[in-house]
């Protein structure tokens, strides 16, 4: 197993904001994903696991930031009307949605444009458009902390929105996909899906996504728009003038920046309408822990 030390994590995240860790070690098979846990726990030190890091800011972390992206074995078998696709960690939730769009399935479709893994996508039950990848999932192989190996049906796992038992439980190694073959022409809705996202989001810039959840009734983006925070800069670091839930990165952009911004946002959203923002952007610096 490939193991880093002192990594820069810039080039681990889709913003390209980072500072250092301690260690990334970058498992191949889930012996190696239990021996980089290991390590952490020999050397006292925080885990983290991280796929395509697209919902993830890093300042320094003294930890282990264990990397899954080599875990990207994915199957597929067809019973009937029915597609069932079993999917390791690390594949790109890309990968996943071109499958759909190629087999004219149902549902999953709505998550393009995602830049995640499928073991990122399931630990935040990532969803747009009225769909969440949780309702896709029949069952998931699970490794607990201690090491040891368990699946669980869907049944067993309690998912929220933007939510999931993981890390806390465990590291998703691989999840297994149910998926009904649709009755309508699914390349047209992904493509106006796409459409929509080019228009209203900042795709083409580095950028975390989602900022903050959506609190109930109504949309973050439209409140940070109504309190002026649309464009908002503090040094290479803002929110998108495209879209005022969207962090970019602008050219050299900090984590210190991230964190003023974010600040900024909260105390104008809460002063103006009494709303408590809560982050979907993971923010990750020296004092994580285990399951973090």
């Amino acid at each position: 197993m490939r193991i880093e030390k002192e990594a820069d994590l810039t080039n681990y995240t889709t913003i390209k904001i980072g500072g250092k860790a301690s260690f990334l070690c970058f498992p191949s098979t889930y012996e190696e994903v239990y021996h980089a846990i290991s390590f952490a726990q020999d050397k006292d030190l925080p885990v983290f696991f991280l796929g395509r890091g697209s919902n993830t800011i890093f300042g320094d972390y003294k930890g282990v930031v264990i990397v899954t992206r080599e875990l990207r074995e994915m199957k597929v078998r067809r019973e009937g009307d029915k597609v069932y696709v079993s999917a390791e960690c690390g594949v790109l939730l890309s990968q996943l949605i071109k499958l759909a769009v190629d087999m004219n399935l149902q549902g999953i479709y709505r998550l393009a444009g995602f830049p995640a893994t499928v073991g990122g996508a399931v630990a935040m039950n990532a969803g747009a458009f009225g769909c969440e990848i949780s309702q896709h999932i029949k069952s998931l192989l699970v490794m607990a902390w201690d090491g040891t190996i368990e699946r669980f049906s869907a049944e067993e796992l309690s998912f929220g929105y933007r939510s999931s038992p993981f890390p806390k439980m465990g590291i998703v190694l691989r999840a297994d996909f149910e998926f009904d073959i649709a009755d309508f022409d699914v390349k047209n809705e992904y493509q106006l899906i796409k459409e929509r996202r080019k228009r209203t989001q900042p795709i083409n810039m580095p950028t975390s996504g989602s900022t903050f959840k959506n609190p109930p009734g109504t949309y973050a983006g439209e409140l940070l728009e109504k309190v002026g925070m649309k464009g908002y800069r503090v040094g290479d670091t803002a929110l998108s003038d495209l879209h005022a839930n969207f962090l970019v990165n602008l050219g050299r952009g900090k984590f210190t920046e991230v964190i003023k911004i974010l600040q900024e946002a909260k105390k104008r959203v809460y002063e103006e309408f009494g709303i408590e923002l809560e982050e979907e952007v993971r923010l990750i610096e020296s004092c994580g822990a285990y399951g973090r």
